[in-house]
């Protein structure tokens, strides 16, 4: 029975609680929920999560995480030889699994606890045919050493930083609350009218995430019978770090392309082959997916050698490389699988604004095309 799971991390440090929900993508009725928490080992606190592989993984994080505090977290995923997990926020989530009845833009309180922090966040919210907006209006991260901080202070000293504001409702995401039932109260410090309290557990954050993580799945598999396309271009550097492009972005897959380089360098009797998607014309701005070496070449003078470079790529996104020498035969082949499945949005993006030269970029291409 294929399953998706959705996980809460209420924090990052070690022992921090982890809320974990399972569904079915098969067995509507299946719901299952655990806890755990976070060793000193991401990859193998992520390996022992599960009972088998999860089809789709959805992560709720805090919202403070930046692409480089995420980065080992999907890097222990991928070394447990699981799904790359999409990423959500832990309040975001947990608004929207009760931001649901129709309503006027009114402003909402929501606070994310952990062992370590809290998170305060001010937004405008409205509803309208099940549609949820809002915009943040304030936020701020508060950190402490208590491992039981109060939370009512917490909260009033961020009515404080908003006085003046109308709140509506305050809405708390602790770790401490084991139930998925959402729990109301009344909260009337610092305004003049009572405002709805509601404590949201980790286990409710954790559901909503696995839910997003089903219908993420069952969208995929409708559009299965649908032509996949390129996301990204998919290029060959050349000698000059540039990028020739042989998959444009947004092409019907399946694509077969060839193109032919010739060496930079007098009696190179070596080249590689680096292919990579991205849309900068820079080779280094790309992220590179594959590569393979051209060995025991014929010296010759520069341009002398003609290296034929072929890029098929089936509708699942494999890329499959193929490169020959075309006067001694010398050739090499590789093969790129699911290329994009293997590497998380957050790394392509990370590459593709980087400016720097990389670690071999003063390595000698072949005019035209290929690096030695």
């Amino acid at each position: 029975m294929p399953l998706v799971a959705g996980l809460a991390f209420s924090g990052l440090t070690t022992n921090s609680p982890i809320s974990i929900a399972l569904l079915s993508t098969s067995d509507p009725s299946f719901v299952e929920f655990s806890r755990a928490t976070l060793g000193d080992e991401l990859s193998a606190t992520a390996y022992s999560l599960f009972p088998s592989k999860p089809v789709s993984i959805r992560l709720a994080l805090p919202s403070f995480l930046d692409r480089p505090t995420r980065k080992p977290i999907l890097q222990a995923f991928k070394q447990a030889e699981l799904e790359f997990p999409d990423l959500a926020e832990v309040i975001q989530l947990a608004h929207i699994s009760i931001a649901t009845k129709d309503h006027t833009p009114r402003n909402e309180i929501l606070v994310h606890l952990s062992p370590t922090f809290a998170i305060c966040r001010l937004v405008s919210t409205f509803v309208e045919e099940g549609i949820r907006e809002s915009t943040t209006l304030k936020e701020t991260t508060v950190t402490f050493d208590s491992p039981s901080p109060d939370t009512n202070a917490i909260i009033a000293q961020f009515v404080d930083l908003v006085r003046g504001t109308k709140i509506e409702r305050i809405i708390v995401v602790d770790p401490s609350i084991t139930t998925t039932e959402a729990t109301h109260s009344a909260w009337n410090e610092h305004q003049q009218t009572p405002i709805d309290v509601i404590t949201i557990g980790f286990p409710s954050v954790a559901l909503q995430a696995a839910k997003s993580a089903l219908r993420s799945y069952e969208s995929a598999l409708s559009l299965a019978g649908s032509h996949s396309t390129a996301i990204s271009r998919i290029g060959i550097v050349n000698a000059d770090g540039l990028v020739h492009a042989l998959v444009p972005r947004g092409a019907v897959l399946p694509q077969y392309h060839s193109a032919t380089f010739t060496t930079s360098k007098d009696d190179q009797t070596e080249a590689r082959v680096s292919i990579v998607i991205g849309r900068s014309p820079k080779g280094e701005e790309n992220l590179r997916v594959g590569q393979l070496v051209l060995r025991n070449l014929p010296k010759k003078a520069k341009g002398g050698l003609a290296i034929s470079v072929t890029v098929d790529v089936n509708d699942e996104g494999d890329i499959s490389v193929a490169a020959e020498e075309q006067e001694s035969g010398v050739s090499e082949k590789t093969v790129v699988r699911k290329f994009l499945g293997e590497h998380h949005q957050d790394e392509l993006e990370e590459v593709l604004e980087k400016s720097e030269l990389n670690e071999e970029a003063d390595v000698g291409n072949v005019n035209g095309g290929l690096p030695e």
